[in-house]
């Protein structure tokens, strides 16, 4: 693997930047390919690639932290922007769906939220109005894993509402509290149910907590939801059509790595490629068991294929709110289909 390599190599590229000595682009290497995508379940959709990484090929993968993955293609100068991205596909649509400087390849993850809580019934299509009248703790309320749960609710004609600052609960909804994580499970006044992604969501179980929802089941579809697509720039594809190709028909291939890779395998691959040296991964290596991987939704289809669900994904999203996204133009979905 090239592992930090490429930490060292822009450190120096920022100096001479500095001192002027050289022009200040996204690559070192003008052959070079950079890869960027979120850590978590984003990242493990391009784990075999990363794995078997070596200095003599094209591609560079850097993982940073969720919230900084948008900033890696919103550079006015577009040799800053990262040739490959693995965003949010609500982000993806929203800042580059117009199709002028990216294009989407495909999905990579569709979908790892799941409900737990202590009790023992199982929530599916026929019950989920059970939930109106709790209260329900949900990761990130307002970004995909939040907005992925109204839509659900909405779809099966489950009434929901925010608990406000004052805490405020209604008899007549399901009421949701933001958390800001993993570790809020338990601590939620009221709360019996808690919206988490795997594989944290698996890890409750020290705490008494099961899986009682599978939010992709109640969304429906085969594939689940479409959470997170790769994008690559228009220029790239143009210029280096046999090399995205041969890239994207690699990363295919990663889902059936996963199943018999092991944690420690996969935490130190992340690990190795994350942009920041002094920043550790979110994976925790004991929680990636193969029952956990396979709850996580990571496996590819193309963007030719993928279309529809993007629409009819994005256009649930839009009825939460109208400016958390926005519906992409065709020409954003890549056409070449395997």
């Amino acid at each position: 693997m090239k592992k930090r390599l490429f930490t060292a190599v822009s450190a120096i590229m920022a100096l001479s930047c500095v001192l002027g000595s050289v022009a200040c682009t996204g690559n070192v290497n003008p052959e070079e390919l950079t890869v960027y995508m979120p850590d978590g379940a984003p990242a493990l959709a391009l784990a075999q690639m990363m794995k078997e990484d070596t200095d003599k090929d094209s591609f560079v993968y850097r993982v940073v932290a969720a919230s900084a993955i948008a900033s890696k293609v919103t550079y006015e100068d577009m040799d800053k922007n990262a040739d490959f991205c693995v965003m949010p596909v609500t982000a993806a649509s929203k800042l580059l769906g117009k199709g002028d400087k990216y294009t989407m390849l495909g999905v990579v993850t569709h979908g790892n939220l799941y409900i737990v809580s202590k009790s023992e019934t199982k929530l599916d299509e026929s019950n989920l109005s059970s939930l109106v009248g709790k209260n329900m703790g949900v990761l990130n309320i307002n970004e995909v894993p939040g907005m992925t749960l109204k839509t659900v609710l909405n779809k099966h004609g489950v009434a929901w509402s925010v608990v406000g600052n004052d805490g405020t609960v209604s008899a007549s909804n399901v009421n949701l509290t933001a958390i800001s994580g993993a570790d809020a499970v338990g601590t939620v006044e009221g709360a019996e149910y808690y919206l988490l992604a795997e594989p944290a969501a698996s890890a409750q179980s020290k705490k008494g907590y099961s899986i009682v929802g599978d939010v992709q089941a109640l969304y429906g579809g085969e594939n689940g939801y479409p959470q997170a697509v790769l994008v690559a720039k228009n220029s790239v594809i143009a210029s280096r059509e046999k090399d995205v190709k041969e890239f994207v028909e690699k990363l295919s291939k990663n889902a059936t790595y996963l199943q018999t890779a092991t944690g420690a395998e996969l935490v130190e691959t992340v690990s190795a490629h994350m942009e920041d040296p002094n920043q550790a991964t979110s994976l925790k290596a004991p929680l990636l068991t193969a029952d956990v991987l396979g709850r996580c939704g990571v496996y590819f289809t193309y963007a030719a294929d993928s279309s529809a669900e993007v629409h009819s994904y994005l256009q649930g999203v839009l009825e939460i709110n109208e400016k958390a996204t926005a519906i992409p133009a065709e020409k954003f979905f890549w056409t070449y289909q395997k």
